[in-house]
């Protein structure tokens, strides 16, 4: 290649010394000989670094595994994988005698509390007529206490059983059984995983639906060791290719023996609709100062021994201009450096420029 620039720019006749000012000294003749091609720089409101892997995940507080209160068959499902659902909908229903026996337990409890607090009132009745004693009223009394509390007994074990407060108030209206037990949605959510079908026969605690909120949602980062200086709680990142971002939140302890890295959370805030738990992603810290950056695709950037630079369109030519590269992602360089911010430079043919500015060329313009 090197062969190639040194003849293109001999036949073009470019001069081997730079200006004082170090401007390659073109005219419009060479420059389209050379298919230079110039496009105008961009500012960069932030600047991305390296890339790492991520995992998008649901913060546990915001996902609950519903499972059978009761041992029985599933009789019917209401809702299907990826549906929203609403604190409170039903899921499905479970046909379970031992719901049944729960039922029939807490009805008869129902009813010696309404005798015991019937018997204690006629109690109270005689004993201002004194006919009874103290004693017997007394009695009556603790008869009712121990009643109620069984009671409250029953209806826990109805509620845990997951039968809702307004199923028990009917079961006392009309003391009528039902075999059929209403699984119901813990939060709103989505359903992300059904685990049963009709028809299947389950037993207590077995899992029946995975129901979670998917905003915001966590980014499980795998960093390396050597840029956790940089990931300190409440730094920004960027989920490349997409509009998500997201802020720091925790940094680990722990390093992988195997990959030494440490896993680092961030919660999206911006975005989260566009990821799905379980995707593995490329995330990037997003670093935003004071100095003004610019962003220009890469191949613009030249590198010659220490010196970092690109070349700026000038009226004779092309001013080389230093620059310091702060990163690299996606065919684009982030750069700083001493512009106005209306420069137009060099972004093919950069080579030929190369050439001329390293003194390989001959001739004058």
């Amino acid at each position: 290649m090197r062969r190639v620039v040194i003849g293109f720019c001999a036949i073009l006749g470019l001069s081997s010394a730079l200006a004082a000012e170090d401007v390659v000294k073109l005219t419009a003749a060479q420059r389209s000989g050379m298919g230079i091609e110039v496009k105008a720089i961009e500012k960069a409101t932030a600047v991305f670094g390296k890339a790492i892997p991520a995992q998008v995940v649901i913060p546990p507080t915001q996902m609950r595994m519903v499972a059978a209160t009761q041992a029985g068959m599933i009789d019917q499902l209401a809702v299907s994988t990826g549906e929203q659902v609403a604190q409170g909908q039903v899921l499905a229903y479970i046909q379970s005698p031992d719901v049944i026996a729960l039922q029939r337990d807490y009805l008869q409890v129902a009813t010696q509390l309404k005798l015991a607090r019937a018997g204690l009132g006629r109690d109270e009745s005689l004993l201002q007529e004194g006919v009874i004693a103290t004693r017997r009223k007394q009695e009556s009394e603790s008869r009712v206490q121990e009643l109620s509390a069984a009671l409250d007994e029953r209806k826990q074990a109805l509620r845990l059983a997951g039968i809702a407060d307004v199923d028990v108030q009917k079961l006392e209206e009309t003391s009528q059984l039902n075999s059929r037990l209403t699984v119901r949605a813990p939060i709103s959510g989505v359903v992300l995983e059904s685990k049963v079908e009709s028809g299947q026969r389950v037993a207590a605690s077995d899992p029946l639906f995975r129901v979670a909120v998917l905003n915001p949602l966590w980014l499980e980062i795998k960093a390396p060791l050597e840029q956790l200086a940089q990931m300190g709680v409440g730094a920004h990142m960027h989920v490349l290719g997409t509009t998500t971002e997201g802020t720091m939140i925790s940094v680990g302890r722990n390093v992988d023996p195997a990959s030494q890295t440490v896993i680092v959370r961030a919660e999206v805030t911006v975005g989260a609709e566009a990821l799905r738990p379980g995707q593995y992603v490329q995330v990037a810290l997003t670093t935003v100062g004071k100095q003004t950056r610019y962003q220009v695709p890469s191949g613009a950037v030249v590198r010659s021994g220490k010196q970092t630079v690109v070349f700026v369109e000038v009226a004779d030519g092309f001013l080389v201009k230093p620059v310091t590269i702060l990163s690299s992602q996606g065919g684009f360089a982030f750069i700083a450096g001493d512009f106005r911010g209306d420069e137009r430079i060099a972004v093919t043919g950069i080579a030929a420029v190369k050439g001329a500015w390293l003194g390989l060329g001959g001739g004058g313009a």
